[in-house]
């Protein structure tokens, strides 16, 4: 039994496991490159992509589980969800490390084991994270929350920074991985125990909320250009350190045979490297708050954005990563983080009615999760087929083009005063998300595009570094995010009470249809230069070609009678009925998905199991109407 003092109050205890499932997620992702080469010994030239697909896959899987469970249980059942959490987090932290003698001893099963107990981890953390998140929000007296949430990151990042420093260093001075494997398994034991004895009594100050917040909170981010600004930072600021740690990790593991150093070397010097990352970011919050008093939060998170794409850029044009040179852009990674970190939290706290803080909160962290999932599945594949530096590119481009967001809001008027308030002639005035939407739906294409542009291209060979197969699947992975965005749209706008997501679900359809249809001009034009002959002899070939071939036919229809014009002559119903093909191609891709991954890329189930939830989702809500019932019953707080 672990119990705190009696005066231990109840954001304090949420504070404190906070701080523990950050350090458990920290271990094993910092671990993971290692782990995967010296026990499970995957291959060398498929590291990056392995690693990645890894991280992508227990994201994706753990940031539905646990956002379905945060909407639906709400505050009734948060000490129990943060309870299983870190027994989740106990559970696959104890038993990952058997997954290299499961290797051993029946010849297949390892990384599928690996890829199971990584995502209970996962799954772990996010439910803590986002649980303990939303309920400081809650409980915390409000003129007390600006220093809670403060002392919370700034605990993260020592916490962070210690381990990165210290006990990151014990592969390489004990010989083995089996000492960091083992720390999450106390974490998890230790959380699981503070949780039971101590948030079940706990009670504090806060305020009660008698429906779901989060049509108000779509309210407030519409209406306020700084929220928008937020959210766009919050989608960057999550992945920025898990890419440096994953990334880094990977390139001086790739480069240590070429320096004469070994692996587990190579791992501590990664670990030492971000450790100067955490330190610059803990140095930089003090002064990112001091900035943020005397001047606009805009220009300050705007600057942070700046810095950190600048730390970015900088670091992708590294040559040798374990040269001294290499401390520079990091130190000015971690500066500008510590400014993405806080600001976001200060404007929401200033910004926000205390009573739809929390669940504003636990919003943050879930664009920050769906902006890791894509961005470290478009590192992986970068890292593999273009560079180990690669993966940096992409994020210092999109820190650097939210910048230009922050800019576009000064330039016209909606930065703040020096009192912190917006003009009053533009407080009112509503700000359609689509320009965002639109200008972050092409950054895929913009970094495939930058790069080509550098490399030059050779159809039916390559294009510059990058294999054709590369570019192939990295548009169909990207159309394929598209239409699960387009499919889930509905069951969010329906769980949540926000109606108006509605309006951009046949613009992110169409998004899903231009990648597509990039995929196939990709296939026929720099893969097989046209040559119909052989074209038609691989479709009727390979299975998966066919199957992506019927899928894109029906996504043209689909996408040639979206234009309002043939909406109306076609009438509502009858195009309704036509464009219900879509769960059609959902299914379509998904097999397309799955038969063209090779065996140990666990990404496409992970990708089908989606389709399956959301198209389940859909079947039900038909069966109830037809039942006569009314769909989705929200449950009370």
């Amino acid at each position: 039994m672990i119990s705190l003092p009696h005066h231990f109050r109840t954001e304090h205890t949420l504070y404190l496991l906070s701080v523990m499932s950050t350090l458990a997620i920290a271990l094993a992702v910092g671990i993971q490159p290692l782990f995967l080469d010296e026990v499970l010994k995957i291959p060398f030239e498929k590291a990056g992509t392995i690693n990645a697909h890894l991280t992508v896959v227990t994201e994706i899987i753990s940031l539905f589980i646990v956002a379905y469970s945060g909407f639906r249980y709400g505050r009734s059942g948060r000490a129990r969800l943060i309870f299983f959490g870190f027994l989740f987090i106990l559970i696959g932290s104890l038993l990952a490390p058997w997954s290299g003698r499961l290797q051993l001893a029946m010849g297949v099963g390892g990384l599928a084991f690996y890829y199971l107990m990584r995502t209970l981890i996962s799954i772990g953390t996010n439910t803590v994270q986002l649980e303990t998140t939303t309920w400081m929000g809650d409980v915390s007296v409000h003129d007390h929350k600006p220093k809670l949430m403060l002392g919370v990151i700034m605990m993260m990042v020592l916490g962070s920074t210690i381990l990165y420093s210290i006990i990151m260093q014990m592969p390489h001075d004990t010989g083995t991985v089996n000492v960091v494997l083992g720390l999450p398994v106390l974490i998890g034991l230790a959380g699981a125990l503070l949780t039971r004895y101590n948030l079940r009594r706990s009670s504090g100050p806060g305020t009660e909320l008698k429906e779901r917040p989060y049509d108000r909170i779509w309210e407030l981010v519409t209406g306020d250009s700084r929220m928008q600004l937020c959210f766009a930072a919050s989608f960057y600021t999550r992945a920025d350190m898990i890419v440096v740690s994953l990334f880094l990790s990977l390139w001086l593991n790739s480069m240590a045979d070429v320096v004469g150093e070994t692996r587990l070397y190579a791992t501590a010097h990664a670990a030492a490297l971000m450790g100067v990352v955490g330190i610059s970011t803990l140095l930089s919050i003090p002064v990112w708050i001091r900035f943020m008093e005397r001047h606009s939060r805009v220009a300050a998170l705007g600057a942070a954005l700046a810095l950190s794409g600048l730390g970015f850029v900088m670091l992708a044009l590294v040559v040798n990563p374990f040269q001294w040179i290499v401390l520079l852009p990091l130190v000015i990674i971690g500066m500008g983080s510590g400014g993405a970190l806080i600001a976001p939290k200060v404007l929401a706290n200033d910004l926000a009615p205390k009573d739809i803080l929390g669940p504003l909160q636990g919003l943050f962290f879930l664009t920050g999760g769906i902006g890791l999932v894509l961005l470290v599945q478009s590192g992986g594949y970068y890292f593999d087929a273009v560079g180990p530096s690669s993966p940096f590119v992409l994020m210092g481009t999109g820190n650097l083009l939210f910048m230009l967001y922050a800019v576009w809001l000064i330039r016209n008027g909606f930065d703040e005063s020096a009192e912190h308030q917006i003009e009053p002639k533009k407080r009112k005035r509503q700000l359609d998300l689509k320009p965002m939407i639109f200008m972050a739906s092409l950054l895929p294409l913009m970094w495939l595009v930058g790069r080509v542009l550098m490399s030059g291209y050779v159809p039916g060979n390559s294009v510059g570094q990058m294999p054709v197969g590369f570019i192939n699947r990295y548009l169909g992975d990207w159309a394929f995010n598209f239409l699960l965005f387009s499919l889930a749209i509905r069951p969010i706008y329906e769980i949540t009470g926000v109606k108006k997501l509605a309006q951009y679900s046949r613009m992110i359809g169409l998004y899903a249809f231009f990648y597509a249809l990039l995929h196939v001009l990709t296939y026929v034009w720099l893969e097989w230069v046209f040559n119909w002959h052989e074209i038609l002899d691989d479709v009727a070939k390979r299975s998966f070609v066919l199957l992506g071939v019927v899928a894109f036919l029906i996504m043209l229809v689909l996408s040639a009678t979206s234009h309002n014009q043939i909406i109306r002559k076609m009438g509502g119903k009858p195009w309704k009925k036509l464009h219900k093909l879509t769960y059609a191609v959902n299914i379509l891709v998904a097999l397309h998905f799955i038969l063209a991954a090779t065996h140990e890329n666990g990404e496409a189930y992970a990708y089908a199991s989606l389709v399956a939830v959301l198209l389940g989702y859909r079947l039900h809500q038909a069966w109830q109407r037809r039942q006569g019932t009314t769909g989705l019953q929200r449950i009370p707080p």
